[in-house]
């Protein structure tokens, strides 16, 4: 009688050499299982090294684009450009539009502060196509840090 494995005896029982080849059949299997490991380890390994670095680099650049109010600079405003002010540390970059539903005013007074605070040089702005966009001057966001 066949199996699987080689002859098999009368008894039912496979001859030694079919536990042999079943010995060195789970031997190639673990050696596979092995080095599927190792590759999936050195994977994870790698994406554990992009990740922290490119969670660093996120982390940079937020603190990058982070901009601390300078507290007397504020405090000389009046309180009308200091609301503007307030809202474009908020924001970052804005239109009159954004500084408008920041602070609850009409956008032409946003747009006159905005304009304001931009010849005063607390801001530059910058068209692209027909919208302006406000930002804080990067000589002042160096100052307050």
């Amino acid at each position: 009688m066949k199996g699987r494995c080689g002859e098999i005896s009368k008894k039912g029982v496979p001859p030694k050499d079919a536990y042999d080849k079943i010995i060195d059949e789970l031997g190639k299997l673990s050696r596979k299982i092995d080095s599927l490991t190792h590759s999936t380890e050195t994977i994870l390994e790698a994406e554990e090294k992009i990740l922290s670095t490119l969670g660093k680099r996120v982390l940079l650049e937020s603190q990058a684009k982070t901009v601390v109010p300078d507290a007397t600079a504020l405090l000389s405003l009046p309180g009308s450009l200091r609301k503007t002010m307030l809202a474009m540390y908020k924001l970052g970059e804005a239109t009159a539009e954004d500084l408008s539903d920041e602070t609850s005013r009409l956008r032409a007074v946003e747009s006159a502060c905005a304009n304001q605070l931009t010849r005063m040089g607390y801001l530059e702005k910058k068209r692209i196509g027909r919208k302006v966009y406000f930002q804080i001057q990067q000589s002042l966001g160096a100052l307050a840090e």
